[in-house]
């Protein structure tokens, strides 16, 4: 059934749809990535973007569902349209308007709905931006407002789409001298008020204008007279009144069409951005007058603004990010050949930037990396591309002329500038850098090359003293590939026996006991300092040396846990991490198991954990097997950095998952932002409600320990139950009964 309303009033609202030419047209990726975004961002399994016909509901976009339209007497959004704001309904089967409904009482099965009314205008809601859920669900302010802001970005493609349309008709229309005055001034008065476009024109001989009423409002001035072309050409400011200029000369000039986009300013001092379209119309063979367009693109240019934003520059920092990065490279060699000169690319690496973090947590490192990108961008050259590639590296791209003893000192002096202390939450905080530089063309020949070159540089910089100033040489080429380096030191680690497993304690957050250990591998050193896993990731990337570090790590934690309970210990589960390399090598859970059995340990001390990685291949039945064949046996399977990349909810379905480990990234944020909280909370709702248990990593301070207690986080790991040491920290209980098959 209907909702209110005046037939005038709908009769105007089916005309905007209807103009828009959106209904029946084909699937588009724009909207097709939006309700994606957004069926993933509120974990609905249902997310459509729907435009209300006369009687029916038609899906432009659909996440969830096969069908592409239902009767309008049904649909949920014929409500939404009526609102100004959102329509949510928590629970359909408890709502009186909804309760009988098809859509309630059959599939869908709708519990749960939240509508955004979709309008260009501001006047006539064409449809709506609506989240299904087959799960009656509260929606709290926060989800709202991103419901919202995803609302207004799907207006924002109408109003691209409209606006093409808009010029396409008002381009046609201009061309079509046989349709009748009343029937063409309907259409461009329809199109000045969808589209914020409106029509002008300039006798050339005397320099008379006229203008569409919507250009006045275009404008800020009532309508009325026109202004002169010079005051008109006032509306534009500085280097763009120029370019307007030049444009209506050379049109004039030559005859030929133009098109123009510039800043705006408008009579009450409204900033915005314009475009303009015109040609010349001739009367007799001769130029008589310049007709055109003129159109506010204001919403569309800052949509595109954002969206070049969010894909070239680093949103911490303010500077390019690692793609831009590599396409500004790219082109800064280009234009170097075109000029015979010479570029020099300077990494920039912060030495002991972890330990600000571990000693005075993320707030002071990311004030850091801010500071740092400001002295970098003060003290680059002018020309130059400052870039934060990634963590605590940085980058800039310096098209200089000279010999390399030139970009030796520029380095220097970027390095000088970092030397000074930096304050962050009230504190002095002295930086220290490392850099490596490479000369383009004298180091390298292409991009990839020369990025690759000074990566050498830095490494070896790092090698003989940190804090200093490398540059390439080719005989330093072939010892600094990171990836070689690392399979090396994981190699010599192992034949040394210095490949080692360190214990992080799990810690039961309802009484704060220890409840079982992560094995995570280390080296010593031969200067006896010790190698975390980061030191040597690139060694992950070799199957062969993954299964080396995996084999030795099942070895050394079996040896560790049975020496502990011999001598009275019982250390709780241990977690063993697992790879894709290792689960795919031969027979993986027979050998885990028999070393298992050899040493008398029940699988139930031992929990496996994977990451989703493992579940994203072509072919993931193997891992499946091995997988399901280990959980029988008793062994515990969990899902670490769960919440964050790939996370999928049938991963919990198809898997034999126990836990899942909730990412630092969310933990960190508990008690800075509601959102954090609330998919914190979720995680562990949905875990519990699935029977698994609950694990949060990355546990540094007693407010995130306390808000994961309350919200009834099983277990914790993280700095403030203590770091990884040697097996020798292990304190366990004492033994008194046999273990139970248990999760940390």
């Amino acid at each position: 059934m209907r909702v209110g309303g005046h037939q005038d009033c709908e009769d105007t609202r089916l005309a905007a749809v209807r103009a828009l030419e959106l209904l029946d047209t084909p699937r588009d990726p724009s909207f097709d990535a939006i309700v994606a975004l957004a069926a993933g961002h509120f974990d609905c399994p249902i997310a459509l973007v729907t435009l209300i016909d006369h009687d029916r509901q038609w899906f432009k976009a659909c996440c969830g569902l096969e069908s592409t339209e239902t009767s309008r007497d049904v649909a949920f959004c014929n409500y939404t349209i009526k609102l100004p704001g959102l329509l949510v309904v928590e629970d359909a089967s408890r709502d009186v308007r909804f309760l009988s409904n098809p859509l309630v009482t059959g599939a869908p099965h709708i519990r749960f709905y939240a509508g955004y009314p979709l309008s260009i205008d501001g006047v006539s809601r064409i449809g709506s931006l609506c989240i299904i859920d087959t799960k009656a669900r509260s929606f709290d302010e926060a989800a709202q407002q991103a419901l919202v802001r995803f609302g207004r970005l799907v207006e924002d493609l109408v109003r691209l789409h409209a606006n093409e349309l808009a010029l396409k008709a008002a381009a046609r229309k201009r061309m079509r001298e046989n349709r009748e005055l009343e029937t063409k001034n309907r259409l461009l008065l329809q199109i000045e008020r969808m589209a914020a476009i409106g029509a002008w024109s300039i006798d050339l001989e005397t320099h008379r204008a006229t203008w569409s009423d919507e250009i006045f409002r275009l404008h800020d001035l009532p309508v009325g007279v026109p202004p002169t072309a010079t005051e008109a050409l006032a509306f534009y400011p500085g280097k763009a009144r120029q370019m307007v200029e030049a444009h209506l000369a050379e049109a004039i000039r030559t005859g030929e069409p133009f098109e123009f986009a510039a800043d705006f300013v408008t009579a009450t001092g409204r900033k915005r951005r314009v475009r303009s379209a015109g040609q010349i119309e001739t009367v007799d063979g001769a130029p008589a007058r310049l007709i055109g367009v003129f159109q506010d693109i204001t919403a569309s240019h800052e949509a595109q603004e954002r969206l070049w934003l969010a894909a070239n520059m680093d949103f911490l920092t303010g500077l390019a990010n690692r793609a831009f990065f590599e396409k500004s490279l790219v082109a800064n060699l280009s234009d170097a050949d075109a000029g015979r000169s010479t570029v020099a690319l300077v990494l920039i690496d912060l030495d002991g930037f972890k330990e600000i973090n571990d000693t005075r947590g993320h707030e002071a490192g990311d004030e850091v990396l801010k500071a740092v990108a400001g002295l970098l961008k003060e003290r680059a050259p002018a020309n130059s591309t400052v870039a934060r590639l990634g963590g605590d590296e940085f980058a800039v791209i310096m098209p200089v002329a000279g010999k390399r003893s030139r970009h030796r000192a520029i380095a220097r002096k970027v390095l000088s500038a970092l030397r000074q202390p930096i304050v962050a939450i009230n504190e002095s905080i002295l930086v220290s850098a490392t850099v490596g530089v490479a000369s383009y063309p004298q180091d390298a020949l292409n991009a990839k090359d020369l990025l690759r070159c000074a990566d050498i540089a830095l490494y070896n910089a790092k090698r003989r003293q940190r804090g200093s100033v490398g540059c390439f040489a080719p005989e330093i080429s072939s010892l600094f590939d990171k990836r070689r380096l690392a399979i090396e030191k994981v190699e010599r680690a192992i034949i040394g026996n210095r490949l080692v497993p360190f214990y992080q304690p799990f810690v039961r957050l309802s009484d704060r006991s220890t409840c079982g250990y992560e094995a995570l591998a280390r080296i010593r050193n031969q200067d006896g300092s010790i190698s975390a896993a980061g030191d040597f990731a690139e060694a992950f990337s070799d199957q062969r040396s993954c299964r080396r570090i995996g084999e030795r790590m099942m070895s050394l934690v079996i040896a560790d846990i049975a020496n502990l309970r011999a001598g009275g210990i019982d250390p709780g589960v241990i977690s063993l991490n697992a790879t894709e390399a290792e689960l795919h090598s031969p027979d993986y859970a027979g050998r885990l198991l028999k070393r298992l059995d050899d040493c008398g340990i029940d699988p139930g001390t031992i929990k496996l954990e994977v990451t989703e990685t493992l579940f994203l291949g072509s072919d993931t039945s193997a891992i499946r097997t091995e997988l399901r064949r280990l959980s029988a046996a008793g062994i515990l399977i969990a899902l670490d950095d769960f919440g964050t990349g790939y996370s999928s909810l049938t991963h919990l379905r198809d898997f034999p998952i126990d836990q899942i480990k909730i990412d630092k990234s969310f933990v960190f944020g508990l008690g800075q932002d509601a959102e954090s909280l609330a998919i914190v909370k979720a995680l562990v709702d949905l875990a519990h409600a699935l029977d698994m248990t609950v694990v949060a990593e990355g546990v540094e301070t007693e407010a995130q320990f306390a808000l994961l207690q309350a919200i009834g986080c099983d277990s914790g790991q993280g700095y403030l139950f203590g770091k990884a040491n040697a097996v020798s920290s292990v304190t366990g209980r004492r033994r008194h009964a046999p273990l139970l098959r248990s999760v940390a």
